[in-house]
């Protein structure tokens, strides 16, 4: 089993010529990546080895990307299942284990434009109830299906196929609040998918939010990965929403990375709202 594992684990294994090297289980594949300038450190033969996903992956391979497993589909791509997250996810899931500890009840959890379920699950992971929020009928069913896959199928999840602007707008006027409330626009696809763009409306969607906050809340966490924005613009807009709370606000690049020695791809910018315990 352990050695089956392995044979699905998702790695970078090199960067750089604006693109990016990848393991994904049994196979290799390499793909657009316009923040790697820098030269590649495989050879290339290594390079070389890299097959096309449409043609090699004609049936769902399942992937495990951290301590989480997903189905990986030619179609999708690993894009969609969001490698990069891997730290953020874990930060979430050891929070709300850490707010189950103290407060003797499970975390309450939003995660809006949910797409594959990676928050979600690993919130899951450690006992929270999480409302799932996507726009996409057809990304529910695929987190849905993760969930199932990571034996999560029975947890307190809350499948909701919404626009989730609206969704945030309707709920401040129900009972429901929550203990931490996840974020994550995931490309300028948005625009299509839930009519959200992150200039125009993430301000916004912040105020709304906040009116969303349990009386012990955890936090807000933001991740952008789409645009051009700075970290230091999003703890801006954060700072002007949350402080009344009291707590901190911090942000930094959302970052791919492989093994020591593999060079981090930079691939998005977050900021995180925390309420002190």
């Amino acid at each position: 089993m352990e050695g089956e594992a392995e044979n699905q684990l998702f790695a970078l294994l090199d960067s750089g010529g604006g693109r990016v090297l990848e393991k994904l289980g049994p196979v290799v594949t390499s793909r657009a990546s316009h923040a790697a300038w820098w030269r590649r450190k495989l050879p290339g033969a290594e390079w070389r080895k890299a097959v096309e996903l449409k043609r090699e992956v004609k049936e769902p391979l399942k992937l495990r990307i951290g301590t989480l497993r997903f189905l990986l589909s030619s179609q999708g791509g690993v894009r969609g299942l969001a490698p990069e997250l891997q730290e953020l996810w874990g930060r979430v899931g050891a929070q709300c284990a850490a707010f189950a500890d103290l407060q003797r009840r499970p975390a309450r959890m939003l995660h809006l434009f949910g797409g594959a379920g990676g928050f979600t699950l690993t919130a899951a992971q450690a006992g929270a109830a999480v409302a799932h929020v996507d726009v996409s009928a057809d990304a529910i069913k695929r987190a849905r299906e993760h969930a199932s896959l990571n034996t999560l199928a029975n947890r307190d999840i809350r499948w909701v196929v919404d626009d989730p602007v609206k969704f945030v707008q309707r709920e401040r006027t129900q009972t429901t609040r929550y203990d931490l409330i996840v974020i994550d626009p995931h490309t300028p696809k948005d625009v299509k998918r839930g009519g959200f763009e992150l200039e125009r409306d993430l301000g916004a969607l912040l105020g709304a939010v906040s009116g969303l906050l349990s009386d012990k809340p955890i936090g807000v966490l933001l991740c952008c990965r789409q645009g051009a924005v700075s970290p230091t613009t999003l703890q801006h807009l954060m700072r002007q929403e949350f402080n009344v709370f009291g707590g901190a606000v911090e942000g930094g690049e959302i970052l791919l990375k492989g093994a020591e020695g593999v060079l981090a791809v930079p691939s998005g910018v977050f900021a995180s709202w925390c309420k002190a315990s």
